[in-house]
């Protein structure tokens, strides 16, 4: 997993120092992996009809990373559960983050 240092935004492949700075990007590595953990737990909830726990693996990999694929499970989730008004501010921030790429 790529990872941008936050200290000098230098790409880094799998390092856990930044190769141009030195600076240590092992906890956030070990973030940005339970964030992509959070989506895959709460994506086999939904598969499994369970739009409630889906949606609570959601805001943890939200709050862990603000990722447009999380903003998506949000937002089916609300669906899912027939919460159109959370659902709409759901999508706007997954598509928010594609057009910010």
């Amino acid at each position: 997993m790529e990872i941008q240092c936050p200290s000098c935004k230098k790409v880094n492949p799998d390092s856990s120092v930044c190769i141009r700075c030195g600076c240590e990007l092992q906890a956030l590595r070990t973030i940005l992996q339970a964030a992509v953990y959070e989506i895959a737990i709460g994506r086999k909830k939904l598969c499994m009809g369970n739009p409630h726990d889906a949606l609570n693996h959601a805001l943890r990999s939200w709050h862990l990373k603000n990722s447009s694929e999380a903003a998506r499970l949000a937002f089916l989730a609300n669906i899912s559960e027939r919460r159109f008004a959370e659902a709409f501010t759901w999508y706007y921030r997954a598509t928010k983050k594609r057009e910010d790429r």
